[in-house]
């Protein structure tokens, strides 16, 4: 694979490596529903800051590799971060054009909807989280985006990738 100037192939790899260690770092049951979707929330970065190199094909592709990670239902994350990645494509322009905080409600709303995809498929599976369950991580991503921009376009403008 042949990187370009400005291309930032490498951030998009170990961002999306980083976002599947902190998925499974091990915590207590009751820590776990606070943690963030960071690989679904990372996901939504890549498409909306560089949708022309990234689509609902590396969309699918994360979702996969985060389905043998977490040792869940094949495909629930990749059709859920497909679907997201969809949605991002069609309304990047607009979305990015917002503060920050704004995003933030975007992101409740996009990690609200693949935490129910994912549930979904995972309930037609036999395995099913209690709803009430699903709003804590989405609450936590929503807080935690402006921190995740913040840290991923200070490496941007360090290292000087588009």
């Amino acid at each position: 694979m042949v990187v370009e100037r400005g291309r930032p192939v490498v951030l998009i790899v170990i961002s999306l490596l980083c976002g599947l260690l902190i998925a499974v770092f091990p915590l207590s049951q009751e820590a776990a529903y606070l943690r963030p979707e960071i690989v679904c929330m990372l996901v939504v970065y890549w498409v909306m800051h560089s949708p022309q190199h990234i689509g609902m094909l590396f969309a699918w592709s994360a979702g996969l590799v985060q389905d043998v990670v977490e040792v869940t239902v094949w495909g629930a994350h990749a059709l859920a971060l497909t679907v997201l990645a969809y949605i991002c494509l069609l309304s990047y322009q607009r979305i990015r054009n917002y503060s920050v905080w704004h995003q933030s409600l975007w992101i409740f709303v996009l990690v609200g909807t693949h935490q129910v995809v994912v549930n979904w498929i995972q309930g037609l599976a036999g395995y099913r989280s209690p709803a009430q369950l699903l709003i804590l991580p989405t609450v936590m991503s929503a807080l935690c985006w402006p921190l995740l921009v913040f840290v991923i376009q200070r490496i941007r403008q360090r290292y000087r990738l588009a």
